[in-house]
């Protein structure tokens, strides 16, 4: 608890679905409480939802946390109440430390001001004093990249502009946790590009930050914690790896909990076991009949360097023709997600082996599973899953990796079947 910044708990919060009911609840609710009457806020009345239920977690200084999730799980409902925005219905949010947030695309910006002067503003709100806020002026707005602009009303601003002045303020308010919606999506690629460098650096500066995004790779790359959110409750919190594998299949399969299921001894001289599957997803109409990994030489192996050229050898049996998607990635073991490709491959019936080749292999070193799920061509109905382990990777040169375990360029895999 004593490195612990933010700490939820047992919290709860409830909405109502129409404006006359929300009205009307919020009028007998201000009168109730002025003549001290005690509130029933632990049970829906008519026309509410509950769009957080019971939700427990805690946050540790310098950890930066993905908050994943379909539209209208939970995700933004959860930033607001640590923004302050909303509060909680039932339970408790505990916060250590300054808090910068950029939630809603223009939120705090007033219209008819210019950028210029909504900086002051947004940075006196912010926490930061005038003369600090013009001793960084000039870094806010190079940062922002509006410099031809900064002194226009903000209502002539796009999407994009809002959040690039945004982003700048919040940037350099220092905050020790910052929060962040979606609205990183509206920027073009090279500033998205800049922001997530500048998380990168904040996180290295220990500030704990939690992003909300439906950008796996972006949450797969920075975050070191997953909270996968689904229709207001919390179903996972761990890994960034496992908390984008429990949204896939929420995405890609049905309604029901996907138990892992661990395998346990050999399988044949030369092949990667098969570690775990969610026996419930998919309907398992294709079968992986036999996972290994080869060296140049095209032997088995379980031990490779970051340069070395590597061959997945999958085999698969179909009972029909079958165009199908597969995605292979590699797992290391803090459960992440290093890379990743999905792959058009085309079926036949029976038996056959699909080549993957990596050269190079290009991951740091560690010890790694692949993680193998088989689509359909429209990545609607799952045929299969595994992860097969293990062989591992000691790194030989030098290999870039930015974010967690990744490398900097992945060259595509080239894939043959026989």
């Amino acid at each position: 608890m004593a490195d612990s910044v933010i700490t939820v708990d047992g919290v709860s919060k409830k909405f109502s679905k129409s404006v006359r009911h929300m009205m009307l609840y919020g009028t007998l609710d201000l009168t109730a409480g002025s003549f001290g009457i005690p509130l029933a806020r632990n049970r829906l009345r008519r026309g509410e939802f509950w769009a957080l239920r019971d939700i427990n977690f805690e946050i540790k200084r310098g950890e930066a946390v993905g908050l994943i999730g379909a539209n209208g799980a939970g995700k933004s409902t959860m930033l607001k109440l640590l923004n302050g925005i909303y509060m909680p219905d039932l339970g408790k949010i505990s916060i250590r430390g300054r808090i910068g947030a950029l939630i809603e695309v223009g939120a705090g910006f007033h219209p008819m001001l210019s950028g210029r002067e909504n900086i002051y503003i947004n940075g006196s709100i912010l926490g930061m004093k005038t003369a600090e806020i013009t001793r960084q002026l000039d870094s806010i707005i190079d940062f922002a990249g509006i410099e031809e602009f900064i002194d226009s009303p903000v209502r002539h601003y796009s999407s994009g502009m809002y959040v690039r002045l945004g982003f700048a303020i919040i940037a350099h308010c220092r905050p020790e946790i910052l929060l962040i919606d979606e609205v990183l999506a509206v920027g073009d690629a090279r500033f998205r590009r800049k922001c997530l460098d500048h998380l990168k650096q904040l996180k290295e500066n220990g500030v704990t930050f939690v992003i909300v995004s439906h950008n796996m790779q972006t949450i797969d790359g920075i975050a070191t914690k997953g909270i996968f959110f689904d229709h207001g409750s919390l179903r996972y919190c761990g890994t960034p790896g496992e908390a984008i594998s429990h949204y896939e299949m929420k995405m890609l399969g049905n309604d029901a909990p996907f138990p892992e299921t661990l395998i346990e001894g050999s399988t044949k001289p030369g092949s990667l076991r098969l570690v775990k599957y969610f026996k419930d997803y998919g309907t398992h109409d294709i079968r992986f009949e036999d996972v290994r990994i080869t060296n140049a030489q095209g032997e088995p192996s379980e031990s490779f360097a970051s340069f070395d050229a590597a061959t997945l050898k999958v085999t698969v049996a179909s009972p029909s023709e079958t165009k199908t998607r597969m995605y292979c990635s590699f797992i290391n073991e803090d459960m992440t997600v290093c890379m990743g490709a999905y792959m058009d491959i085309s079926l036949k019936t029976g038996i056959q082996t699909i080549k993957i080749k990596f050269d190079p292999i290009q991951l740091t070193t560690g010890r790694y599973m692949v993680s193998l799920r088989l689509y359909d061509e429209y990545l609607t109905n799952p045929y299969a899953n595994g992860h097969f382990g293990y062989f591992s990777v000691m790194k030989g040169g030098c290999v870039e990796t930015p974010g967690t375990n990744t490398p900097y360029c992945w060259r595509t895999p080239e894939v043959t079947i026989a």
